[in-house]
């Protein structure tokens, strides 16, 4: 404690005098702290919340050190004194902040000073041991053999009608506290205010991960054969009865667990569960449990294989809610995106029969469906002599309907497994993923159903450390010579490239007439020019809350702390907009800076970040400002007027919304439309090779962006007629008018 810094110290002593007053310089000071000041402040701030005579300023310093979102540390020292200060006036909750700080301790701890502090949490958290079973558990294990029987008895009778949870908890009893806390960590909903932040996935097994997975097999096994039974009616069907929410959250846990370890059996086993738990045994609509179906299709969300997301897809084949429905295509979508943190699984794709040559025939009687892969997933029919059917035959319906039937589900499969593959070859851009050339040529390069996708993608080798090589297995073979097994290949990004190598690669795809899996070549990419922590390149942009906050959850953005939050790999991207951030917020606000995190809270310099993950998480922010931004608002965002007559138009349905604006341009630059030296697309208008988008006003060229600075005052294009005043049609229409004039002067 006496090497705190000075605003750590100033902190403390205003927390050691409840009756302090206020001091302007305490809140600049909580911002300051590192992992291990928080840890030896948080037991002070604790006292202090306790403590009903201390001033409100006190507390209000206490409520801010408990709020500050830096990982706290602990020493064996602090770790005691934070359990004392606990155990002096506890609450039930506060057992997960000793649990937390079990896994936050950076020395072994003194068990024998904490046991009678973790014995009296232990007895208070069994007031509500249900919500607070798994930390009381982790404390338990220090509280001493009595304390740790009270509490399994307590929880045997809690869990009396939750046979999964039972048997849980039974082999948590098992392990040491610090399997325990791991458990008591693993959270299924976001975190409130005074939590801390959460850790950082583990890359090592631990000790007791067999004794769970064994646990986690015997338990989707016994629900598989639950499910089955109500499915062949041996138990009375009721909608969402066919598991309680205790073992719902065991079912989950099973699931991740299994997934995260990529268990062998855990493929099978959700083909099983999934979409028997998302479809009644009667024709009704209902689920024999919503709550268990959304919560194992968030553990695959969080630890996708493509077994395991061949079993979501059933799911969302066959269920009948049309509100799961709509969750399960958003836990999908993102699900796919999340395989490409996972490199070693996204090339791992089922076996779906189909040949070297990447065809498939299967009889239907009198003919033959003809599956074939390239580029794409195709079906077509055959005659029994080898002759091309224009379309199915109509005596292959009526007489073979199992066989066409399945025919169709194969190339449903096909097509879904290249969604998949694309998707997590995408994804995996922001997560820097690597793969072994031997690897990638068996599982890409020559696989029968993904070597299409890799064959159109343009791939990096390195030859020599820190040296990679570009190829595109398109173009054929290269004249670099074959890579060793080991080499490492990764995707090519333009943010690696020079302006140069963009140019070429661009010019060998259009060559060549290649329709890219994904936006690869001609990807935006972004370079912002501070070197702090933080980027204003979208600051200043007026955009519709809803609208941004509906497709930042596709994305994979949360709302934390009034801000948009994205994982970056080890780091997190923080998103800031001005104003309250909540579901189902509405109305404008203002977009802020982006800045990036490191797992301990403390910022990331941008120099220091990958410039791959920087570049796509910025064209993520892109793309909500795209879609939430009405209008530009450099000179009038704060203009009240302003925001009522934004308010008038987006009062309009969307759709008609974006074509009223596009109605406009069309018009007002008819002549040019005509003489086809503009050409309008959806969201975007074309010039002279510029891109000029319809939402933002953004400028690009071959995917790079252009700064375009239009001329003020007596220098400024004049406008033409508006149809209605708007500032981004004004914007859009003077950038048209400057790149125009440009073009005629010689200058573009």
């Amino acid at each position: 404690m006496n090497e705190l810094s000075p605003h750590a110290a100033r902190l403390r002593a205003v927390l050691a005098r409840p009756e302090a007053e206020g001091d302007g310089n305490v809140w600049a000071a909580c911002a300051q702290l590192t992992p291990v000041e928080l840890g030896a402040l948080l037991p002070a701030a604790y006292r202090t919340l306790a403590d009903e005579s201390a001033s409100d300023h006190a507390r209000r310093v206490a409520r801010e050190v408990t709020w500050t979102k830096v990982q706290p540390s602990f020493t064996a020292a602090t770790l005691t004194d934070l359990y004392a200060a606990l155990a002096e006036s506890p609450r039930p909750t506060d057992v997960r902040y000793a649990a937390g700080a079990l896994l936050r301790c950076t020395e072994p701890w003194d068990q024998e000073a904490l046991a009678e502090h973790a014995a009296i949490l232990v007895k208070v958290a069994m007031r509500r041991a249900d919500a607070t079973a798994d930390a009381a558990l982790a404390v338990a294990a220090l509280a001493g053999p009595v304390a740790e029987k009270e509490l399994a008895a307590c929880l045997r009778a809690v869990y009396d009608d939750s046979p999964l949870r039972r048997a849980e908890v039974e082999v948590i009893l098992a392990t040491g506290p610090s399997e325990r806390a791991l458990i008591a960590e693993d959270r299924r909903y976001g975190l409130t205010w005074g939590d801390w932040p959460p850790l950082p996935d583990r890359g090592v097994e631990q000790p007791a991960d067999a004794l769970h997975a064994e646990l986690a097999r015997r338990v989707l096994r016994a629900a598989a054969d639950h499910l089955a039974a109500l499915h062949a009616g041996r138990i009375p069907y009721v909608a969402d009865k066919a598991f309680t929410p205790a073992d719902t959250d065991t079912l989950r846990r099973a699931a991740r667990l299994a997934l995260r370890r990529d268990e062998p059996w855990a493929g099978e086993a959700l083909a099983t569960v999934l979409p028997q738990v998302t479809v009644a045994p009667t024709s009704a609509k209902t689920l024999p449990s919503q709550g268990a179906c959304i919560a194992l299709a968030q553990a695959v969300e969080a630890c996708p294989t493509p077994e395991a997301l061949a079993a979501l897809r059933e799911a969302r084949r066959v269920v009948r809610h049309a509100g799961v429905t709509k969750k399960l295509d958003r836990i999908l979508r993102r699900a796919e995106r999340n395989l490409g943190r996972r490199p070693e699984t996204v090339l791992r794709l089922p076996d779906l029969g189909y040949g070297t040559d990447g065809g498939r025939r299967l009889p239907c009687g009198a003919y033959t469906a003809v599956l074939t892969v390239s580029d794409e997933a195709t079906l077509a029919w055959e005659r029994a002599d080898g002759s091309a059917l224009k379309s199915l035959p109509a005596a292959a319906r009526r007489d073979h309907p199992e066989e066409v039937a399945a025919a169709r589900d194969l190339l449903g499969k096909t097509r879904s497994q290249i969604r998949t593959l694309i998707r997590g070859l995408e994804g995996g851009f922001a997560e820097g993923t690597v793969y072994r050339y031997g690897r990638w040529r068996d599982a890409l390069a020559t696989h029968p159903v993904a070597r299409g996708t890799a064959r159109r993608l343009i791939w990096e080798v390195e030859h020599a450390p820190g040296q990679w090589r570009a190829m595109l297995p398109a173009a054929g073979p290269s004249d670099f010579p074959e890579p060793r097994p080991s080499d490492a290949v990764r995707l090519w990004h333009p943010a690696r490239a020079t302006p140069a190598e963009r140019h070429f690669w661009r010019d060998r795809i259009a060559a060549l007439r290649l329709r890219q899996p994904f936006r690869q070549a001609y990807r935006e990419h972004y370079r912002p020019p501070e070197t702090g922590h933080s980027t204003t390149m979208f600051h200043g942009h007026l955009v519709r809350v809803e609208a941004v906050l509906g497709l930042a959850v596709r994305q994979g953005w949360n709302i934390e702390d009034d801000e948009l939050a994205l994982p970056v790999g080890d780091m997190k991207a923080r998103f800031g907009i001005a104003g309250s951030l909540y579901p189902g917020a509405t109305g404008w606000a203002e977009a802020q800076d982006v800045s990036f995190h490191r797992a301990d809270g403390t910022p990331q310099p941008l120099a220091d970040v990958d410039a791959v993950r920087l570049s796509e998480t910025l064209r993520s922010v892109d793309l909500l400002i795209s879609t939430g931004s009405f209008a530009w608002c450099d000179t009038h965002a704060h203009d009240r007027g302003a925001w009522q007559a934004l308010d008038r138009l987006y009062t309009l349905p969307l759709g008609r919304t974006a074509r009223l604006r596009r109605e406009a341009v069309r018009r007002i630059l008819a002549e040019h439309l005509a003489a086809g030296r503009i050409e309008l697309g959806d969201r975007q208008l074309r010039l002279d090779g510029y891109d000029i988008h319809l939402a933002t006003g953004r400028v690009t060229r071959d995917g790079d962006p252009v700064d375009i600075s239009l001329p003020q005052g007596r220098q400024a294009v004049p406008l033409p007629f508006l149809p209605y005043d708007e500032a981004l049609l004004e914007r859009v229409v003077r950038t048209v008018g400057h790149l125009l004039d440009d073009s005629a002067h010689g200058r573009g």
